[in-house]
């Protein structure tokens, strides 16, 4: 039991020590779309991306890898896309500026949140 307690502990540690956002702010994503892959168990609980943003950089920290983002105005049009295949920094477009709606893309699951350039 000791050794699972410790192996859990070093697990969040070097979990928390991958993420670097800067000045970033986390920006909150809430599930959309919670349907499992290929017959998984749909009480397994699920792992929200999290992304930073400072100024026009998203940085991808955990559980954003093998994404996609989308980045919709307000009539719900794709403004900018990419896939996140690395942990890093996102340049977005000095072009957009004001609100717009962030989707996180991964498998079957659909994440949304909001931010402002």
């Amino acid at each position: 039991m000791k050794k699972l307690f410790f192996f859990l502990v070093a697990l969040f540690t070097a979990t928390a020590m991958n993420a670097d956002p800067g000045d970033g702010v986390v920006i909150p994503l809430n599930p959309i779309i919670t349907t499992p892959d290929n017959g998984g168990n749909p009480r397994s609980p699920i792992l929200v991306p999290v992304l930073y943003i400072d100024g026009y950089t998203l940085t991808a920290a955990d559980g954003t890898l093998s994404s996609t983002i989308n980045i919709l105005d307000e009539n719900g049009d794709v403004v900018f896309n990419t896939f996140v295949y690395i942990e890093g920094g996102i340049t977005l477009p000095s072009t957009l500026s004001g609100t717009y709606t962030i989707e996180v893309i991964r498998g079957s699951q659909t994440f949304v949140g909001e931010i402002t350039l």
